[in-house]
């Protein structure tokens, strides 16, 4: 049994025997690394803080160290439950905003199983990439007929083959019609040819009455966001292991393992996004940032020296009254290049 650096070796060695999973195997490990080796970076961020309610005062020199965060760290799921409470907290203080219905879609298509390796004849990329256009397609058509612009859309892998499927959820104020649901059917079925008897499109529409059942607006989403972090590794199965290392692939050339085009698991649309993203209690900004400089650490390869990876277009000056300032002596004398940038954010070959 080989010896996973953050996914654990019983599910390495599940996915290496598996006759089903094993082409992906090399990529597992490419994933596992590359888990592993952002799991110790570190960010350094330099600038200058101002004061707004005293613009004659002198800026302060600031400097902040995060640690790197990205799809799959908890720091990331964090924001996403605070985004979907502030979803929550935005409809508790805006009731005359408030959706009256909600209508969950979710889309499934015909592919492969363990038990019909054969189905479809696609492997899990290759789906993938079939299933993200498809998807693309019908949220359009969605969006066409369903008068919202407010919606939620989130993949899964199937917990029995890792092969992705979407829950859309949309906030309405009117109801579709059934010819309309039907439209939605047939273009989902037939026409982009994904559904067929038994595996296609699921609606659900349900009407809250009161705030309480405002939060089942964000229950389902919440369910998804906690299971699925680095810190949730050990609770994965091999086929969680599977969908995850495909999204990771995404964005790659398909000559790199990829489809070459990101896909994101959770993706709100712009509006519902401005609500998640805004404070429910805002409160007027006292001071102001301006950035002058980012770069990475890695203190477990002993990279103690961050490399550059952003400078300010008047970095000479800014940096100068930075440490004019009070500001640290200990900025990198080298920027990385791209090159550098992905061997030290450790991104494996192919």
């Amino acid at each position: 049994m080989e010896g996973g650096k953050l996914i654990p070796p019983k599910l390495l060695d599940e996915i290496r025997t598996d006759p089903f999973l094993n082409y992906l195997y090399k990529r597992v490990l490419q994933f596992d690394k590359y888990l592993d080796s952002t799991s110790h970076l570190k960010i350094h961020l330099k600038g200058l803080e101002y004061d707004l309610n005293d613009t004659s005062d002198a800026p302060d020199p600031a400097e902040y160290q995060l640690d790197y965060h990205h799809r799959w760290t908890k720091i990331n799921d964090n924001l996403q439950v605070w985004r979907l409470y502030n979803t929550q907290y935005y409809f508790e203080l805006n009731p005359d905003k408030t959706p009256k219905y909600t209508m969950m879609i979710t889309l499934t298509g015909t592919h492969a199983s363990p038990r019909n390796p054969k189905k479809g004849g696609l492997n899990h990329m290759a789906y993938l990439g079939k299933f993200h256009e498809a998807h693309r397609k019908e949220k359009n058509l969605i969006r066409k007929y369903i008068k919202t612009d407010l919606s939620l859309s989130m993949l899964e892998g199937h917990p029995e083959s890792g092969y992705v499927h979407a829950h859309d959820l949309y906030f309405l104020n009117e109801l579709p019609t059934q010819k309309t649901i039907d439209a939605l059917l047939n273009y989902w079925d037939n026409r982009l040819g994904m559904g067929s008897a038994k595996h296609g499109m699921e609606i659900v529409i349900n009407e809250p009455k009161n705030f309480s059942e405002i939060k089942s607006f964000i229950a389902y989403p919440l369910a998804y966001v906690g299971k699925t972090t680095i810190g949730d590794l050990p609770e994965w199965s091999k086929y969680d292991v599977i969908f995850n290392t495909c999204l990771w692939l995404s964005p790659r050339p398909k000559a790199l393992g990829g489809i070459g085009c990101r896909v994101r698991a959770v993706q709100p649309s712009r509006a519902l996004s401005k609500i998640m993203n805004h404070p429910s209690y805002p409160t007027k900004p006292k001071r102001a940032y301006k950035h002058v400089e980012t770069s990475f650490s890695d203190e477990k390869q002993n990279m103690y020296d961050p490399y550059v990876v952003y400078r300010s277009p008047s970095y000479d000056n800014d940096i100068g009254v930075w440490k004019a300032l009070g500001g640290g002596d200990d900025t990198p004398d080298v920027p990385m290049d791209e090159c550098h940038l992905e061997e030290f954010l450790g991104k494996c070959g192919t």
